[in-house]
């Protein structure tokens, strides 16, 4: 398993990041259940967010993110991924 950080930012369409946000929500939900999202939240500013995932390589990483609503609905204009390694603190191995 491979570790990556997500940094999104999001569009400045306030109506539509509302529409998708309750979706966007249970999505991430059911993704922390699964093990696959370890942390995910905003920035406080609602410009964008940052998610750590666990999953198998990039290609899981790409199926994870495109399932989720702010990706399908167009919230996300702007998507850095990082592969990441914990060396300290609870994710660390």
């Amino acid at each position: 398993m491979a570790f990556f950080t997500v940094v999104w930012k999001y569009t400045d369409d306030a109506e539509l990041i509302d529409r998708a946000r309750g979706a966007h929500a249970a999505y991430l939900k059911e993704q922390v259940a699964a093990g696959l999202v370890r942390v995910a939240g905003p920035f406080e500013d609602g410009t964008g967010g940052v998610l750590v995932a666990e999953v198998a390589d990039q290609a899981e990483l790409k199926s994870l993110l495109d399932g989720d609503p702010y990706v399908a609905q167009g919230v996300v204009v702007d998507s850095q991924i990082y592969p990441f390694k914990p060396v300290l603190g609870a994710l660390a191995g």
